[in-house]
């Protein structure tokens, strides 16, 4: 787009802010009897001195010079304040006062743009992914509408002592949950996913049995590497859930190329996103119909992201740094938690509040499970651990009780007493069992199960491949179409580099002409080549 000249901008800015573009405008007092304006610059030179500063600071604001529009704005009214002791005439007075008002706007302008620049900071560091090509973007951009700003008011409102509790806990959880969302390669800002999800508590459960900080549900959870079983749920502990959930969220933005969908999608399902996309002819969430819980859900998120980035902007407390620490150690036999809280040096509740994803009384058989202990303790723990005498049960099974069977039945078909199947259930003499019920069967060494243990699989999951058809995100030749923002910064050049890709590509795939300049937040077209192509180079563009 060429510019317009110099003068034609000063008119436009004149006529925008309301200014008076003639002087004799400002002096005519027609049927007054008023004097003419040649006879009052006549009169008055130091008038056309100050419309000239007015005319400089406009123009110094318009083309982003604020410091120097804030000087001359200055400059001018002290000139005023010093015209002003000449007792000028009324005509004189009045244009003045015209001029000491256009100069304050100019300076409220220029104050307020920059508060907006200290209460929402831009993070400059770009976090580098640990991802082959996947790009960890620096920050996700917060989407201000009517939506957001009614869970912002609500936040602030009704909802403050929520969210004042929940910042308590970012403080706590952040310096866990943020490396593990670098080390997948996603924005650390999906923190506060899990604070609108839960308010990170890891125990809590919704009506539709999501559990944990990330709100699995059980096929979701299981789907990337999470166990759930009698024994252990590891949607409740916090490095093991928080890496599922960033593997999910990672396959979803993947999928979509936006972090708006792939959040809609992380609350409905990827598929229902998948067939809203199809049918409405849109991939801009904020175009998109959803169910009306997950139309509200984005907004949600962005809200309490805004006012995470900086809660004191919105009369909120900073929350303390008091990140919980602690050391992690593998256990692959049956061990008392009340033996390993001694081997730590603690007391069983906080080996429990460390461990809530426990589910009884003792560690798993057949499993290998990573245990919390006290930051500092952990190679102590495992060599009091080792060094402590073997049980001569190492194991056991669970037993499923039926219809019709007895204790001493059941003793006898696991060649057991049934005082230890007592002793280990915590079963009375007087105490009866049911259909139903389970109880723990040990297993003595020499009969010990000879199941491979499972080990945990959070951190590299299998990757779900199932179909979803997204013909608005793909190319015709199959290849993978993504969504780029612009960063400060970026130009045709290296977003060409950061993408292994040629400036024509990149300049027909997005319709650039070559005098076009990138600006933040625009929004590129990528195209990476199919599965079946040259891994993950960009597709050449179809001429």
């Amino acid at each position: 787009m060429r510019l317009k000249s110099a003068p034609a901008i000063l008119s436009i800015v004149a006529v925008c802010m309301g200014w008076l573009s003639s002087p004799a405008g400002a002096l005519d007092t027609a049927g007054r009897g008023a004097p003419r304006p040649d006879d009052v610059y006549r009169r008055f030179p130091q008038l056309l001195v100050l419309e000239q500063k007015l005319d400089r600071a406009s123009s110094h604001y318009y083309f982003g010079q604020s410091d120097l529009a804030a000087a001359t704005a200055n400059d001018l009214l002290q000139a005023v304040a010093a015209l002003r002791t000449t007792s000028p005439e009324a005509p004189v007075c009045e244009r003045i006062d015209l001029l000491e008002s256009r100069a304050q706007c100019l300076l409220q302008r220029i104050a307020d743009e920059e508060m907006k620049r200290e209460t929402i900071p831009h993070i400059s560091s770009l976090i580098d992914s640990v991802a082959l090509n996947n790009i960890v973007e620096e920050e996700i951009e917060i989407e201000y509408n009517a939506k957001t700003n009614h869970w912002i008011d609500y936040f602030q409102g009704p909802g403050r002592k929520h969210f004042s509790r929940w910042l308590v806990r970012v403080g706590s959880f952040q310096g866990v949950i943020e490396p593990i969302l670098v080390d997948v390669g996603i924005p650390r800002d999906l923190l506060y996913l899990a604070v609108i999800e839960s308010g990170l508590n890891l125990s809590a459960k919704s009506y539709m049995k999501a559990i944990g900080p990330w709100q699995f549900m059980t096929g979701t959870g299981r789907l990337f590497g999470l166990r759930i079983n009698w024994w252990v749920d590891e949607r409740r502990e916090i490095v093991a859930a928080t890496y599922a959930a960033a593997n999910y969220l990672k396959y979803l933005f993947d999928l979509f190329g936006s972090w708006p969908l792939a959040l809609a999608a992380y609350n409905s399902g990827e598929h229902r996103v998948a067939r809203a996309i199809t049918t409405q002819r849109t991939t801009d969430y904020w175009q998109l119909r959803l169910p009306a819980q997950t139309m509200w859900f984005v907004p949600k998120f962005m809200a309490a992201l805004a006012i995470g980035r900086n809660p004191e902007a919105y009369g909120f407390e900073k929350p303390p740094s008091a990140t919980i620490e602690f050391d992690i150690i593998e256990v692959d036999r049956p061990l008392d938690l009340r033996k390993i809280a001694e081997a730590a040096g603690c007391s069983l509740a906080d080996l429990k509040e460390l461990n809530p994803h426990f589910k009884k009384w003792c560690t798993p058989p057949d499993m290998v499970v990573e245990v919390k202990v006290p930051k500092g303790s952990g190679e102590r723990c495992s060599e009091r651990l080792a060094e402590m005498k073997r049980a001569k049960v190492e194991s056991f099974v669970q037993h499923t009780v039926k219809k019709g069977e007895t204790l001493s039945g059941i003793a006898a078909q696991h060649e057991v007493t049934v005082k230890e199947i007592r002793n280990l259930n915590d079963i009375s003499s007087s105490h009866k069992i049911h259909p139903g019920n389970i109880l723990l069967i040990p297993v003595k060494d020499a009969v010990r199960s000879t199941r491979v243990a499972s080990r945990p699989s959070y951190r590299n999951p299998e990757i779900p491949r199932n179909a979803v058809n997204l013909p608005l995100l793909s190319a015709a030749d199959g290849s993978k179409q993504i969504r780029y923002v612009v960063k400060k910064g970026d130009t045709v050049v290296k977003v060409a580099e950061r993408f292994h890709a040629s400036l024509a590509q990149i300049r027909t795939w997005n319709d650039l002409d070559y005098d076009d300049v990138l600006r933040p937040g625009d929004t590129l077209r990528i195209l990476m080549a199919p599965p079946s192509g040259a891994g993950l180079a960009p597709a050449a563009s179809r001429q």
